[in-house]
């Protein structure tokens, strides 16, 4: 897919849509319950609360501390505590980490404001708390006179499960936002089915249908698009028949009238008219056969055989290139292809007396180039040397009886069959036909066809 192609999916602008939308979700997220915690109402709110409960504890420790006073309080608290002092170091567990490895840090906010007036007199409060984590518990260090007490939650000798609180929440979401996504991708997908079903009914396999269970917008779409394919192939197939039905009849009337002028003494006009029955039987011919190939009356009867010693034999024989050069160019190597031998020439034949009705005679010389694309195709390029087409015309040459305006008459410009039958015969090998303008001057009519044809053709 090419890249403007990638950035018209509207698959990818649904998904796109999505991701975006939950990135900004987890960002949001994140910095919402960041801006949560660190918001200065709830700071405030659980500093109050906390040196509410602090005070508590400090005030049923009284001052000076001691290990009695302390023992008491933590047989009913859900914390160990450490006491340092000049006249005391004790810890109410053996396992207390040693406060050197903890890593204390100063809270954002001032963590106490405790009334120390208990017994002696002191200031009115005590600042400069910190908090640090270690071994998945929180310790608290206060300053509390001339002592320090730290407090550790849980206590050391309750187990701690390390909690992914966050993580989890995050983890959840992340699910939930996956499930999303795989729905959102179920729902969406049947378009990548549509964009391949309708580019093959426009490509002109008509009998293709688009293949979705979904009974929602995009299952009534495919249903329209494939009632549409059936109403055009419908309407081609009329218009095939019709075609071949008036050709057909056609024939008898022109057979007739061939041989009344046959039995008519020699004079001019008798020639004229033998030209006109002529004239009049090769149309006839030509839209039989190219309307037999599209309608799929006429099956392909395949031969292999070498692609250069056809052509070769064509360009030998063909006596609308005697005063003409061609010249061929190849890197096939005596390359064979699978193909109808007849329409094949027929098909080479009517491209390359195109190329010679505008060939001038100034420079009378037609190119041919033949060259392998791959191990299952051939390419085939032929260009003359006349004035090219108009640019409103590239697109119509390969349209029944159409003639540009440099061939408006039949002497110069034939029936307007000729690449029409040659497109024909091409799709009906699972080729491809392309007419252009050459840079520098004349046309350029490029033949793809595959090397060997698959069994159902």
């Amino acid at each position: 897919m090419k890249m403007r192609n990638i950035f018209q999916s509207l698959s990818l602008k649904l998904t796109a849509v999505f991701m975006f939308t939950a990135f900004a979700y987890l960002y949001l997220l994140t910095i919402g319950v960041r801006q949560i915690i660190l918001n200065d109402e709830v700071r405030e709110t659980l500093s109050y609360y906390q040196n509410s409960y602090l005070e508590h504890v400090l005030e049923d420790l009284q001052y000076p501390p001691t290990q009695e006073r302390a023992e008491e309080i933590i047989l009913s608290m859900p914390f160990d505590m450490k006491i340092i002092g000049s006249d005391i170091d004790w810890s109410s567990n053996q396992e207390f980490p040693n406060l050197d490895v903890l890593s204390f840090e100063s809270r954002n906010w001032d963590f106490l404001k405790i009334k120390t007036d208990i017994e002696i007199g002191q200031e009115t409060y005590i600042e400069g708390a910190e908090f640090a984590r270690y071994m998945n518990r929180s310790f608290f260090k206060i300053p509390y006179g001339d002592y320090t007490v730290v407090l550790v939650n849980p206590k050391m000798s309750q187990a701690v499960n390390t909690t992914f609180l966050f993580e989890t929440f995050l983890a959840i979401s992340l699910l939930v936002l996956l499930i999303a996504f795989l729905v959102v991708q179920r729902i969406i997908s049947p378009i990548q089915t549509i964009q391949d079903g309708t580019t093959r009914i426009g490509s002109g396999e008509l009998q293709h249908r688009i293949v979705i269970k979904q009974k929602d917008e995009l299952g009534i779409l495919a249903k329209e698009i494939n009632l549409l394919a059936k109403n055009v192939q419908d309407m081609l197939e009329a218009k095939q028949r019709l075609n071949l039905g008036v050709s057909h009849e056609l024939r008898s009337p022109i057979t007739r009238a061939r041989l009344q002028i046959e039995m008519l003494e020699q004079s001019q006009n008798k020639e004229e008219l033998l030209n006109e029955i002529n004239a009049m039987e090769t149309i006839i011919s030509n839209l039989l056969d190219s309307e037999a190939i599209n309608y799929g009356h006429k099956k392909l009867d395949l031969k292999t055989f070498h692609i250069e010693s056809k052509i070769n034999a064509l360009i030998s024989t063909a006596p609308y290139l005697e005063n003409i050069q061609t010249s061929i160019s190849s890197n096939i190597n005596n390359l064979e292809i699978e193909a109808d031998e007849v329409l094949f020439e027929v098909m080479l034949k009517n491209v390359l007396e195109n190329a010679s009705r505008f060939t001038p005679s100034n420079k009378a010389l037609i190119e041919l180039t033949l060259e392998a694309i791959n191990s299952q195709s051939i390419h085939i390029t032929i260009r003359d040397f006349g004035p090219g087409f108009n640019k409103d015309d590239l697109e119509k040459v390969t349209e029944p009886f159409f003639r540009t305006s440099q061939s408006r008459s039949r002497e110069s410009g034939g029936f307007g069959l000729g690449l029409y039958l040659s497109k024909q015969i091409i799709l009906a090998h699972a080729g491809f036909l392309k007419i252009k303008n050459h840079h520098d001057q004349g046309a350029v009519v490029s033949v793809e066809l595959p090397l060997r044809q698959n069994s159902t053709s």
